[in-house]
């Protein structure tokens, strides 16, 4: 709109959490090659994460069902930068669970963020590194990237929200290095 460039088929957008079911193909792909067991408590794969009143799965993340809470107030519009995913995690793993893993459905874009670590954990590769070789790469999306901040990167679009008098105003800021499994990919 800014500048009245036309979308093409090559132009990337923001997807939110269409990201989840791209990381869903990793996790697969990951249990398919014996390396992943769903069931197996997230510390398994990831020793960093606390300790918590009850274990969790990835599994049971994947089904929000895991008891990790969603976006408080404007999370979802941080602009601090995470340099991996496990710092990523910071922003809640300190938090209580909000309920015993399996017993309440609470959606969480955080229990993706979670689920990102696991597949780090089990693959032994960075997350990005590993969405590029094992879903991105064999499925010919090379339109699909990371909605890093600091790149320049080729046909991303510039987003809009509504603004108070219902016009298109330009969106705040947002750095999505916190939670690329839960939402952070560019795509055409």
């Amino acid at each position: 709109m800014t500048h009245q460039v036309r979308v093409t088929p090559e132009t990337r957008f923001r997807i939110g959490s269409v990201s989840k079911p791209f990381t869903a193909a990793a996790v697969a792909h990951l249990v398919e090659d014996g390396v992943l067991d769903l069931d197996a408590p997230v510390g398994t794969y990831v020793p960093s994460w606390p300790a918590k009143r009850w274990p969790v799965t990835t599994r049971q993340l994947a089904g929000h069902i895991g008891g990790v809470r969603h976006y408080r107030g404007r999370e979802n519009f941080s602009m601090a930068s995470y340099p991996d995913v496990l710092s990523g995690l910071a922003i809640f793993e300190d938090d209580s669970l909000i309920s015993e893993p399996g017993t309440d459905y609470s959606y969480s874009s955080y229990g993706w963020n979670l689920i990102s670590a696991v597949v780090e954990g089990a693959s032994g590769e960075p997350f990005l590194d590993y969405m590029d070789a094992v879903v991105f790469g064999p499925l010919e999306m090379a339109g699909t990237v990371a909605d890093e901040v600091r790149p320049v990167i080729p046909h991303r679009t510039r987003f809009y929200v509504r603004g108070e008098d219902g016009g298109a105003v330009n969106a705040p800021y947002v750095d999505n290095s916190y939670k690329w499994a839960g939402g952070g990919f560019l795509s055409t």
